[in-house]
């Protein structure tokens, strides 16, 4: 009897120990929140930018298919291309007209012109010619040669952007450096200079 109360009593212990475990086991550690991560939108792209990256696009696409790039209409190289160039050219051409001798005009004569200087795939020609009342030279065989050579006038320019420049003044004056560029000269053999120009007339 007293063995089987023994036996109670050890097992009573036992059993009570587990509950006094299980009630002091250290709890498990919650896991820790995920931090939170916040989207930071990328900031806008300018209109600058973007014009900036499409220059570059077309800079790498011209460079691909070998065409020349086109040159900024407000920048000095138009200027030099385009701005120094187009009223010289019709002047040259105006020039083969004049004979001088006697055809010849008074230094301060001159005849102004108005015309619509058009750049289209790199080819630069004159239209609409017209001559401005202020024009002060009356051979008409003259003038009517010269508008002609004006409105024949054309160049080619790769580099050049299509472009408009609407009633651009003309001015030409036979006997102040333009004799160089007459007929007689552009057509002298000698061993002189070589006055010939870079004038090509337009054929449609």
């Amino acid at each position: 009897m007293r063995k089987l109360l023994a036996i109670g009593c050890v097992a009573l212990l036992g059993l009570l120990g587990l509950i006094w475990y299980q009630l002091h086991e250290p709890a498990e550690a919650a896991p820790a929140p995920a931090a939170k991560v916040e989207k930071v939108a990328a900031p806008p792209v300018s209109p600058r930018a973007q014009d900036q990256g499409l220059a570059k696009v077309a800079q790498q696409v011209a460079a691909a298919d070998g065409k020349p790039q086109k040159v900024d209409p407000a920048s000095d190289a138009f200027f030099y291309a385009f701005d120094d160039r187009a009223p010289r050219e019709p002047q040259v051409n105006a020039a083969t007209c004049y004979t001088g001798g006697m055809n010849r005009v008074h230094r301060n004569q001159k005849l102004k012109l108005h015309a619509d200087i058009v750049v289209k795939d790199g080819e630069v020609t004159y239209q609409n010619v017209k001559v401005d009342p202020e024009s002060t030279i009356t051979d008409k065989t003259l003038v009517d040669c010269m508008v002609k050579e004006v409105g024949l006038t054309h160049w080619h320019d790769d580099t050049l952007p299509d472009y408009t420049l609407p009633a651009d003044e003309i001015l030409i004056r036979p006997e102040r450096g333009m004799k160089k560029y007459t007929e007689e000269n552009r057509n002298y053999q000698g061993d002189g200079p070589d006055f010939t120009g870079t004038v090509k007339k337009y054929e449609p």
